[in-house]
């Protein structure tokens, strides 16, 4: 499955800091899905020969810490060869289906499923990113907290965007996955989340 150019979004890095064009990567797996990453170093050597560099322009908003809880592990079941969607809850009460991409920097969320969980975005948290579409501007949103099944992150920013990808509400990125040991059995068609002090 191919997804579309906005998922660029997916790597804005308004919460870090980082130089006024960061250089990001794009590879597509084998699968066709694809992925980016910061710096040629973050692309898996077997990609980086056909990875192509992304110019990403971008504003500093304030950081926020997340902070992650869970229980022994949550597991999520998907197709082989298919996007991972999760299920996922917005400040405990509302849903979202999320694609879990370990290749997106920042979780981004449609602005429309942030305001059906009471959440406001961010004043004067805008950026700017340039992609292979062009320039675009995008918000960030504060959460009190982000769950998929038992694992759960509290204070998390995220980007407020709609990825135009039928079916999903956005995607599931590392500055959730990190707080978290993942691992992706293909074979199984499962995926874990396990916290990483049990």
């Amino acid at each position: 499955m191919i997804l579309v150019p906005a998922l660029v979004l997916a790597l804005l890095v308004l919460v870090s800091p980082a130089p006024a064009d960061a250089q990001i990567y794009r590879w597509v797996d084998e699968q066709g899905v694809p992925h980016y990453a910061q710096g040629i170093d973050s692309v898996p050597e077997r990609y980086r020969a056909t990875a192509a560099p992304i110019v990403i322009r971008n504003a500093p908003v304030p950081a926020r810490a997340p902070a992650a809880t869970g229980a022994a592990g949550t597991e999520i079941k998907f197709t082989k060869g298919q996007a991972i969607v999760v299920d996922a809850t917005i400040n405990g009460r509302a849903s979202a289906k999320l694609i879990l991409d370990t290749g997106a920097d920042r979780t981004v969320i449609n602005p429309r499923v942030l305001e059906a969980a009471g959440v406001a975005l961010t004043q004067g948290a805008t950026g700017q990113i340039r992609g292979a579409t062009g320039t675009a501007s995008v918000q960030a949103a504060a959460l009190d907290s982000l769950e998929v099944g038992g694992a759960k992150v509290s204070k998390l920013l995220v980007i407020a965007h709609d990825i135009e990808q039928a079916a999903v509400d956005g995607l599931l990125g590392r500055d959730f996955l990190d707080q978290f040991k993942v691992s992706i059995d293909s074979d199984s068609g499962v995926a874990t989340l396990a916290p990483k002090n049990p």
